[in-house]
């Protein structure tokens, strides 16, 4: 029998590894903990990474916090993306679009990039570092879904109101369900704007 040699991982790929430990740890204390309760050590104690290894990754708790936003928001253009590209999407606009949102604002992503943000609003350096990660994820994502709505036949400046007010309705929802926990009575309204909404793309037809 042949002995079959075990491939040596390189550098990079060892590197890239510890990172995403890091970052995924960065998350998880951040959510946990929130921003102020986030230290260095604390990261790399939920990572099962040295203190010494966090430290020639990342130089700072800024660095560290912004770049796992940045991964996290990353993946939420990744999946609305996969959303934005089914059969239905075109079909049902709005459906998807708030869907997506919902993905986002109802979920850890916008908890994560919030505890973030509300620091950044009195840390000019904290707010310079964060903002650009935010400003791509919702260029992008509007952008992805313009799409759909041009596809669906709906006119760009229409297409942009709607997106608009659904955004902003959904993620006012996710700032509320910080202190109350009742996907029920979102439900109600959400559902209650897509029928206004759909009425009026169905008056363009």
């Amino acid at each position: 029998m042949k002995t079959v040699k075990a491939v040596r991982r390189t550098q990079e790929d060892r590197s890239r590894t510890t990172k995403e430990k890091l970052l995924a740890a960065t998350i998880e204390v951040l959510l946990r903990d929130g921003y102020s309760g986030l230290t260095m050590k604390e990261v790399a104690k939920a990572s099962g990474v040295s203190n010494g290894a966090l430290m020639h990754h990342y130089a700072n708790k800024a660095e560290l916090v912004v770049e796992a936003t940045a991964m996290v928001y990353e993946e939420a253009i990744v999946r609305g993306q996969r959303m934005a590209q089914t059969a239905g999407a075109a079909e049902k606009p709005i459906e998807g679009f708030i869907t997506d949102c919902l993905s986002v604002y109802f979920d850890w992503p916008f908890l994560a990039a919030l505890e973030s943000i509300v620091v950044a609003r009195t840390d000019p350096d904290l707010m310079a570092r964060i903002l650009p990660v935010m400003e791509r994820y919702r260029v992008t994502c509007d952008d992805i879904w313009m799409g759909v709505f041009k596809k669906a036949g709906v006119p760009a400046k229409r297409a942009r109101v709607l997106l608009n007010l659904s955004l902003n309705l959904v993620r006012g929802m996710g700032l509320n369900r910080l202190w109350r926990h009742d996907d029920a009575h979102y439900q109600i309204y959400l559902k209650e704007w897509i029928t206004m909404a759909n009425q009026q793309l169905a008056q363009l037809k």
